[in-house]
């Protein structure tokens, strides 16, 4: 069954419900697709509805300041048709809204907050006990642009215990077009997408990943003059077909039995445990680790007793290089395979 509903008066092709992710109940959602295939829309009108019904407010996240900033100015403006009985204003990073049958005297409501997560931090003394909902738009960065924060996903979930206080009462929604599996999310949570299946349950049920695929959405797409244009190039996959474009099996292959462990590797893109069959020699890298390790890191700031820090001109580093190099190299998954590609990008 397709998430994707048309509207009545067709203001936009069409554009994602919530009813099937909300159905697996899970705490962090990820839904990840189409360019334009109406995510960022369904989550703002749920989050309206659910703030008019049942005073459920919400917050409206982006990683940093300059974005938030870009994005608050027009927030509501693909709101009005479907509200037209209220009034939405941005006052600051203040979400409002006004239900007031005088429009020359509207009673402004505090609906939610638009965020920035590398601000985060400053709002730890901030208490947020309506907020049930989180929406983190384009937490999965397009090509070219900027950076992850450090330790992204440790730094969500401290913004997240900050919001929900240990309560269990609020849902995310992390929003973005499907451009690279390698994010500190997929990677941190092992989230593989795969075209045999839309969705991914883990964590005993508290997350879910959605990846939705609408065949009348691409329909539609493809019926105008640029989707024509844009037709069968590496573009059309992602905006309009939800490709990752670095989700291939290059490199891919299973651990093979002559693989030993040798080391657990801690990088800026994640851990992981590296395998040594010396007859080839030939390395198998994944994120999968053994219960005993021998731990080295590559973050300085990272180090503890039980990390050895190693260096990227160490020769054990270039030794990878070499063995990425020469093809004597294999991963577990695309994820384990992007990020271990920072070692030969320095």
């Amino acid at each position: 069954m397709s998430n994707v509903s048309r509207l009545p008066d067709k203001p936009r092709l069409n554009y994602y419900t919530y009813s099937a992710v909300l159905s697996r109940n899970a705490v962090f959602n990820f839904i990840v697709g189409a360019r334009g295939v109406g995510k960022t829309y369904g989550a703002k009108r749920k989050a309206i509805r659910d703030y008019i019904h049942r005073g459920d407010q919400f917050i409206y996240l982006r990683r940093y300041g300059t974005e938030l900033k870009s994005a608050l100015p027009s927030l509501f403006a693909d709101m009005k048709s479907e509200f037209p009985d209220v009034v939405f204003r941005v006052t600051g990073s203040t979400l409002e809204v006004s239900r007031s049958r005088n429009p020359r005297k509207p009673e402004w409501e505090v609906m939610g907050w638009g965020i920035a997560l590398s601000q985060a931090q400053q709002k730890k003394s901030v208490s947020y006990p309506n907020v049930k909902t989180i929406i983190y738009d384009e937490f999965i960065i397009e090509r070219g642009m900027v950076h992850y924060l450090p330790n992204e996903a440790r730094a969500f979930n401290d913004f997240y215990s900050t919001v929900d206080r240990w309560k269990d009462k609020t849902r995310v929604f992390f929003l973005a077009n499907s451009i690279s599996v390698m994010n500190p999310y997929f990677i941190e949570y092992d989230i593989r997408p795969n075209k045999d299946t839309e969705w991914i349950v883990t964590r005993d049920g508290y997350m879910c990943a959605h990846f939705p695929r609408s065949e009348e959405f691409a329909k539609g797409v493809y019926e105008t003059r640029f989707g024509q244009f844009i037709s069968g190039s590496e573009y059309a996959d992602y905006s309009v077909g939800s490709t990752f474009g670095d989700n291939d099996d290059t490199m891919i292959a299973r651990k093979r039995p002559e693989h030993k462990y040798y080391c657990t590797l801690e990088t800026k893109n994640g851990t992981f445990s590296i395998w040594i069959d010396l007859n080839g020699p030939s390395f198998h890298v994944q994120t999968k680790r053994p219960k005993q390790e021998i731990f080295w890191t590559l973050l300085p700031d990272r180090m503890d007793e039980n990390k050895a820090l190693v260096l990227y001109t160490d020769k054990v580093i270039q030794s990878f290089r070499t063995g990425f190099a020469r093809g004597r190299m294999t991963f577990g998954t695309p994820q384990a395979r992007n990020a271990f590609l920072g070692l030969y990008k320095r």
